[in-house]
């Protein structure tokens, strides 16, 4: 009995039919995906590096007393904003392997404010209680915060006004504070 093939050129024929419906159906499935992940990212290329700590001598840590028997510790740092787009900050924090990520929002006057990072010069609050405004720098701005624990490292995103975070644009290490005027305004309210 004879046995016949099919040709070479049928058989490489049928291989390219078979590799282009898979890659149509990879196509079908990717490219939605894709064009979904990346919509809005055209906004944080824009702002690209305008989110940014500041070169301040608040960017330290301190644990001290804070009334007769009562210590705190608390970390300092200072951002600056370059851009027009940024609604609000998304601040990681670094102590030893554990991390805590922190959205900061603007808030009118007695709006609702994180009970772990104030603006200096302002008080910590509890859960849920309303104090003075916390603001956001705007375009060409520094503000300094002040958050409750000892942090070695912190990382800062913007946030859109289309509620899209954008990656991480700046990130600084630690160290303890020492000046001692900067230390007592951090460890005060």
């Amino acid at each position: 009995m004879g046995k016949r093939g099919i040709s070479p050129v049928v058989a490489t024929v049928l291989i390219l039919v078979i590799l282009f419906v898979l890659v149509s159906i990879v196509a079908v499935f990717s490219v939605p995906f894709v064009r979904e992940s990346l919509s809005g990212s055209e906004d944080c290329l824009e702002i690209l590096g305008s989110t940014k700590f500041d070169d301040s001598k608040y960017n330290c840590n301190i644990e001290g007393e804070i009334n007769p028997g009562e210590s705190a510790k608390r970390t300092g740092f200072s951002v600056k904003v370059d851009g027009e787009k940024v609604a609000a900050l998304r601040v990681a924090f670094f102590s030893g392997g554990a991390s805590d990520i922190v959205g900061l929002e603007p808030g009118e006057p007695g709006g609702v404010l994180s009970p772990r990072v104030r603006m200096l010069g302002y008080d910590f609050c509890d859960e849920g209680c309303t104090a003075g405004a916390f603001e956001i720098p705007s375009k060409g701005e520094v503000r300094t915060y002040v958050a409750e624990g000892l942090f070695d490292k912190i990382e800062v995103s913007a946030v859109l006004s289309n509620g899209k975070v954008c990656d991480v644009s700046d990130q600084i290490e630690i160290n303890q504070c020492i000046d001692t005027e900067v230390a007592k305004k951090i460890l005060e309210h």
